[in-house]
C-alpha cells in the first residue's frame, strides 16, 4: 500500500511541474462545460419542457455530465499506449508494482484533481447565472447513483486499459482512441445530451453497449426517472461489462507483456 501512496504523491506532484498541460486540459473542458450549457439553454429559451426533460432537469443532465468527466471518464491509462510504442515500459517491468495498479493509481488522482476544479468551474457559473439544479427527493437515489458511478468508474478505467494495450499489436493506436472517443464514447454514453431523445430502435441497441452506463444511466438515477427494477437492471448490467473487461484487460496485458519487445530501447 505505501508504495502505491508514494505513486500517487508523485504523480500529484507531476501536475504541478507540467502546469501548462494542466490548465489547458481544464480549459478545454470548461470551454465544452459551457458550449453545452449554453447550447441547451438556447434550445430551451422560454420553454420549461423539451423532448420530455424539463429545463432544470436538462441544465442538471449537463452539469452531470462536467461531474462525471471528472470521475468517470479522466484518465492516464491512455498514455500506456505511448509507452508501449516509445520503449519506455521497460522502466515500469523493472518496478516492484503491478501495472495495471500503476495505472489506477495515477487514475485517481487525475480524477481527484479534475474534480476538484469541475466543483469550482460549475460553482462559478451557478453563481453567476443563478439557474435551478435538480435535486433527487428520494434518499435512495443517492445511493444508487453513487453505486452505479463507482462501478462506471472501474468499467472505464478497464474498458480504456484494455484499448491501451492493443498498442502492443498495432501502431494504430491513436487513430483508434480518437475514433473511439468521439464516435463511440462521447455519443453512446450520453456526453453530449441524453440518449433517450434518440429514435427508440436506435437507443435499444446503444443500451446493449458498455457505454450508457458510464454517463447517461448513473444521471437518469439522478433524475430520479427510473424504476426500481430499471435501476438494477443497469447496476447488474454495468457489473457484467466490468467484470468483462476486467478480464479483457488482464488477458490483453499478460499476452501483450509476454511478447513485448522494448521499441525504440
Amino acid at each position: 500500500m505505501g508504495k502505491y501512496l508514494l505513486l500517487g504523491k508523485l504523480t500529484f506532484e507531476e501536475y504541478f511541474v507540467y502546469r501548462l498541460n494542466f490548465v489547458l486540459w481544464r480549459f478545454r473542458s470548461f470551454v465544452f462545460f459551457l458550449t453545452l450549457f449554453f447550447f441547451w439553454l438556447a434550445i430551451y429559451g422560454n420553454r420549461s419542457e423539451f423532448l420530455g426533460y424539463q429545463k432544470a432537469q436538462m441544465l442538471a443532465y449537463v452539469v452531470g455530465i462536467a461531474f462525471l468527466r471528472s470521475i468517470v471518464l479522466g484518465s492516464r491509462s491512455a498514455d500506456l499506449a505511448g509507452q508501449v510504442r516509445s520503449g519506455e515500459l521497460t522502466k515500469l517491468f523493472l518496478q516492484p508494482i503491478k501495472t495495471i495498479g500503476f495505472w489506477f493509481t495515477r487514475d485517481i488522482v487525475d480524477k481527484f484533481l479534475n474534480l476538484l476544479f469541475t466543483i469550482l468551474e460549475i460553482t462559478v457559473v451557478l453563481l453567476i447565472f443563478k439557474f435551478p439544479l435538480w435535486f433527487p427527493q428520494k434518499p435512495e437515489s443517492y445511493l444508487f447513483f453513487f453505486i452505479l458511478a463507482i462501478l462506471a468508474l472501474f468499467l472505464y478505467f478497464f474498458l480504456s486499459f484494455s484499448l491501451s494495450v492493443v498498442a502492443f499489436w498495432t501502431e494504430e493506436i491513436w487513430a483508434t482512441r480518437w475514433l473511439f472517443g468521439v464516435i463511440f464514447l462521447e455519443f453512446f454514453a450520453g456526453a453530449f445530451f441524453p440518449i433517450d431523445v434518440l429514435p427508440g430502435w436506435l437507443t435499444k441497441i446503444i443500451y446493449l453497449t458498455p457505454f450508457p452506463y458510464l454517463v447517461f444511466f448513473p444521471l437518469k438515477i439522478w433524475l430520479e426517472q427510473l424504476s426500481t427494477v430499471m435501476i438494477l437492471k443497469a447496476i447488474l448490467i454495468c457489473f457484467g461489462w466490468l467484470v468483462f473487461f476486467y478480464w479483457l484487460a488482464h488477458f490483453l496485458w499478460q499476452k501483450g507483456a509476454k511478447n513485448y519487445g522494448a521499441y525504440g530501447g
